[in-house]
């Protein structure tokens, strides 16, 4: 209980800059918490909505985690991204015996699809809520389902990267629908655990997908793998139907704003700093995911250690995510993204000395990499979709996942042309350095200024939900006029 109205205003200031309120926003809320000091005719209306402001938090945290559209926005998920891993391996392999592609254009061939990805995911981000986010996300699983044959019927490379693209197109759109959804139905003071588990899906699809393309592909069994790929896309189309997806009031004056173009409609300003954290992480983890099998053959390491790898890397993932949720829930974003950050410099460092460690450096390598990259990419989302306002969720949520797509997309041609003069050891240790210049980077943008501590990110939750309190009062308002 705050004892005066000026320390009460102060407070309420304080929440609406975290918040990212706009100053007229920010003045019609505090008219709304002091309704003596608007006009009489409002003061009812006025303290009604105090009153429903003050249980909104209190019935969030009430509401149930693991309900049937949680559980099933994360196992579309899931399929989505073992389609995904998947067909990265796939298209390669499928390039080279089709049409006797070289190197490059065979990793074009896969690199397209995140090309894809990333053309959708901006326009996504920014469009979800006025489309619909059901209807997008209908839309997208729809498409990414009807690409599948399009592998089949492609009659040359051109086509096939064309199928690839759309394919990634359709991919972007879907992902960002899901965790849009996923941050919907999360109450917010669950947001570390609830995304937490949401993105374990990830982590498992990461070992699932590459482990079935590896052993499809060593039997040439090109065909089967396009069967399973259209059994799970089917089966994510049809689950995406019994999903009840939460929308969010439009007000009038967004759709006015909606021909604007500017780099803050597509892009949130506040989510930056932490989703360049998740670009780091991803530039480390592409460089695993591009060159691992070129470089355990390189230094003869063929054991469990190569063979294995991602199913370490998925384990550790699991077993740590309940962990790492809770701490982010309970105790903020320094606890988790600092140690995290530092398992992956760890793991790099192991797998650049597996030459001399043999499989027991690339276990190792496995296990740090799997508690640090699945804990970043956990809380990165988490904390990016804490830091934007409730109506600007989707746009946060489409720049987390660009910056860590661009990351993974961007890390095997920059640290990959160091490969021909300076090895693979040099680059796994050049992807630890960045990890350890992450660390620097987040406090430098974030951790200094303790914007992700537990007691200012519960006010900041306070604020959010104040405000959109505030914008459906609005909305309520202007359909009664009308």
């Amino acid at each position: 209980m705050l004892h005066s109205h000026s320390s009460h205003e102060e407070d309420l200031a304080q929440l609406c800059i975290q918040a990212g309120v706009s100053p007229d926003d920010a003045a019609a809320l505090r008219c709304e918490l002091n309704p003596i000091s608007c006009r009489r005719k409002e003061s009812s209306i006025m303290s009604q909505n105090v009153h429903a402001q003050a249980a909104a938090p209190a019935a969030q945290d009430a509401q149930s985690l693991w309900s049937r559209d949680y559980l099933f926005d994360i196992g579309v998920n899931f399929l989505v991204y073992c389609v995904h891993f998947l067909l990265m391996l796939w298209s390669t392999a499928y390039a080279i015996r089709m049409w006797n592609a070289s190197i490059g254009m065979a990793g074009l061939a896969s690199g397209i699809f995140i090309v894809g990805a990333l053309c959708a995911r901006i326009p996504a981000g920014r469009f979800i809520d006025f489309i619909g986010r059901r209807r997008t996300f209908l839309i997208g699983t729809a498409v990414f389902a009807l690409m599948i044959p399009g592998y089949k019927l492609a009659p040359g490379l051109a086509t096939f990267l064309v199928v690839r693209f759309i394919h990634g197109m359709s991919f972007g759109t879907t992902s960002t629908a899901a965790s849009t959804i996923v941050a919907a139905l999360v109450p917010l003071k669950r947001m570390g655990t609830g995304i937490g588990y949401f993105t374990l899906g990830v982590t498992v699809a990461s070992a699932v997908g590459p482990f079935l393309a590896m052993s499809l592909t060593a039997s040439q069994s090109f065909d089967l793998a396009l069967m399973i790929c259209g059994a799970a896309t089917l089966t994510i189309f049809l689950l995406s139907f019994f999903i009840r997806t939460p929308e969010r009031t439009i007000l009038p004056q967004e759709r006015k704003d909606l021909k604007h173009i500017s780099f803050d409609r597509f892009f949130s300003w506040k989510a930056l700093g932490i989703s360049t954290i998740a670009l780091m992480g991803g530039v480390c983890y592409s460089t695993v995911l591009s060159f691992l099998g070129a470089y355990t053959n390189a230094i003869g390491v063929t054991g469990l250690g190569a063979t294995c790898f991602f199913l370490f890397f998925a384990a550790t993932s699991f077993l740590s995510r309940p962990l790492t949720g809770y701490l982010l829930d309970h105790f903020g974003g320094n606890v988790v993204i600092y140690p995290s950050l530092l398992c992956m410099a760890a793991a790099m460092a192991c797998i650049a000395s597996a030459a001399a460690t043999g499989d027991l450096g690339m276990i190792t390598g496995a296990l740090l990499l799997g508690f640090g990259y699945g804990t970043i990419t956990a809380s990165c989302h988490a904390l990016a979709v804490h830091c934007a306002p409730l109506h600007q969720v989707g746009i946060a949520t489409s720049t987390y996942f660009f910056f860590l797509d661009f990351g993974i997309g961007v890390g095997p041609y920059t640290l990959g042309s160091f490969v021909p003069s300076m090895g693979f050891d040099f680059v796994y240790l050049a992807a630890g350095v960045i990890s350890i210049a992450g660390m620097a980077l987040y406090y430098v943008l974030l951790g200094r200024y303790g914007r992700f501590t537990r007691h200012q990110m519960d006010r900041t939750a306070e604020a959010k939900t104040l405000v959109e309190e505030r914008r459906q009062h609005f909305f309520q308002e202007a359909l009664t006029r009308a």
